[in-house]
């Protein structure tokens, strides 16, 4: 939606919906402020919008604190820290993003390992590589709904709530995880998923969240990062890596030495530690 506002007596705009909050956030702009958008009959205070007046009651609150009344800051440090401008933990969410999505995978190409399933023919299915994620984004969405987070959210100290705080229904997080596969990964596939994931990133530093909490209004609830869940998070990357390496490793170099065959003494030096062949 665009926004026009009377800025020191003149007419400034047309601001995006997000831009006015975040401004609002900012400090920038009050309930006072006047704006119009189309459908309006006349100009309006920015208080009398709906849409606007949840940032503005908020706003509102934090000021009428008076200084006595603040918490002190041995506890702010060891309270949950709400953000409203979710692009400064970025790197922090896109790495509990992928932590979840190499542990599934691990597990998921173990299971196929385990009862025997071609794992070559797996791996070079189109359709495989596009539907793999589907089950993982199913169970996702209970675990928010249940939870307000997943394994490499929690330990990366992320909840996801609603604006008002609320936990999300299941619905929500259905939705959100259906955009998140779709928008946010491109299901996973190759140049398809680089591409989502850029343009997510940069969609996120202009509105200040990614798209799918940006339409579905939510946001994250973190907790101070230590030292220890860091390394635990390399290391389980680590693991996941190495036994997803150990189960698809037989068939990636078969396809490596039908294009190369004069690599086959590099291998047979390499002796990596693969899982035998299933026939």
């Amino acid at each position: 939606m665009e926004i026009w506002l009377i800025q020191k007596g003149k007419k400034t705009g047309p601001f995006q919906d997000y831009e006015v909050r975040n401004r609002i956030t900012d400090g920038q702009l009050d309930a006072d402020q006047y704006a119009w958008h189309e459908g309006l009959p006349s100009w309006v205070k920015l208080g009398e919008i709906e849409l606007f007046r949840s940032d503005l009651e908020k706003l509102q609150g934090q000021a009428s604190v008076p200084p006595e009344f603040e918490v002190p800051p041995s506890s702010v440090e060891q309270s949950p820290v709400v953000l409203t401008h979710e692009k400064r933990h970025l790197a922090r969410r896109f790495w509990a993003r992928w932590l979840d999505l190499m542990l599934y995978a691990t597990v998921w190409w173990l299971l196929i390992y385990l009862v025997g399933r071609d794992i070559g023919a797996a791996m070079r299915s189109d359709l495989m590589k596009i539907l793999i994620f589907i089950p993982w984004f199913a169970i996702e969405a209970w675990l928010l709904h249940r939870f307000g987070t997943t394994p490499g959210k929690w330990l990366m100290g992320i909840r996801v709530v609603n604006e008002d705080e609320s936990e999300l229904t299941l619905k929500a997080s259905i939705w959100r995880s259906i955009r998140v596969l779709i928008v946010g990964i491109g299901f996973g596939w190759g140049f398809l998923s680089l591409l989502c994931q850029t343009m997510s990133w940069f969609t996120t530093r202009k509105i200040g969240k990614p798209v799918w909490d940006y339409m579905g209004k939510h946001k994250i609830v973190v907790t101070p990062l230590g030292a220890f869940r860091i390394i635990t998070l390399v290391v389980l990357m680590f693991i996941a890596s190495q036994l997803q390496t150990a189960v698809k490793g037989p068939y990636m170099q078969e396809e490596i030495l039908k294009q190369y065959p004069e690599m086959k003494e590099f291998f047979e030096k390499g002796n990596p530690m693969y899982f035998p062949v299933k026939q």
